[in-house]
């Protein structure tokens, strides 16, 4: 239709769907109405629906940040709501996008990109964003944190203190963790914690690296054959498919031991349950691509 674009035609497009659109230009037509687009500030984005893009208008472009009285400079000493999450961090503007949003490099050596200007504020000196400084954890103190803001907690030691109420947490089983709340944290040193951290995987003195086991894959209902790779220090666990595909922290309760010797429920789970059409690496076959 009329309202196709061509490869060079100057466009604005909403950037990942967020609601706001950036200048730049078309890169590619992929011929079913998506377009590869590179932006004026270096970003590229491929499969952009038609939809989501219009011809460049000039006189709007031009008015996009929201406040330009107050516009922030490069180099300017701010604080920034990190992600999003209502909590500020001191950093500098590293780069001005001309289209309201700024790239912030963090006094703690972290980086953010394409930070709208309202999550940013001027330096102001004010210097309370942790809630609770008395319970100061030093780096090096064993902990227990509960890992990605979920409800279980899984123990490890503080890496680094953040300085703002936050802490990389490196865990038992190897895992790490950056900016972790003080809330999500609690000291390692009651015992009661412990005990009950150690009693949480119900089979779990059976369980070994190299074990033969079947587990749930992802959580569904359908058991996969796999064996142990590794044994988690909060109860989970890695497994090793045998076709091929891995899954790390499953829960003791998605696994259960391989029951060696061919029992037809092991058998079914190939969708044409005859044992002897098991695939086997070299086998000549058909495949719809």
């Amino acid at each position: 239709g009329s309202d196709s674009f061509r490869e060079g035609d100057k466009i604005e497009a909403d950037y990942r769907g967020r609601g706001k659109f950036y200048p730049g230009k078309i890169s590619r037509d992929r011929g079913d109405d998506t377009y590869d687009i590179d932006y004026d500030d270096g970003e590229r984005e491929t499969r952009v629906s038609k939809r989501l893009i219009r011809k460049k208008d000039r006189s709007r472009s031009r008015s996009r940040s929201p406040r330009g009285g107050g516009r922030l400079r490069e180099g300017d000493k701010i604080e920034a709501d990190y992600r999003g999450r209502g909590r500020f961090y001191p950093g500098k503007i590293d780069r001005d996008r001309r289209d309201g949003t700024y790239d912030i490099a963090y006094d703690d050596g972290e980086r953010e990109t394409r930070v709208e200007e309202r999550l940013i504020r001027k330096k102001g000196g004010s210097r309370s964003p942790s809630p609770k400084r008395g319970r100061k954890l030093r780096e090096g103190a064993k902990v227990q944190a509960r890992y990605r803001g979920r409800s279980k907690f899984y123990p490890g030691r503080i890496e680094r203190d953040r300085g703002d109420g936050t802490y990389d947490i490196y865990y038992d089983d190897g895992e790490k963790e950056t900016r972790v709340a003080e809330d999500l944290i609690k000291s390692a040193d009651s015992g009661s914690d412990r005990s009950r951290s150690r009693s949480r995987s119900p089979s779990r003195g059976r369980m070994r690296v190299g074990t033969r086991v079947e587990a749930r894959y992802r959580g569904k209902s359908r058991y996969y054959p796999g064996k142990i790779s590794r044994v988690r220090a909060d109860g989970t666990f890695d497994v090793s498919y045998d076709d091929g595909e891995s899954e790390t922290r499953v829960l003791a309760e998605y696994i259960k031991s391989s029951g060696g010797g061919g029992s037809s429920r092991g058998d079914s789970r190939s969708p044409r349950g005859r044992r002897g059409s098991r695939l086997s690496e070299g086998d000549s076959i058909e495949a719809r691509y």
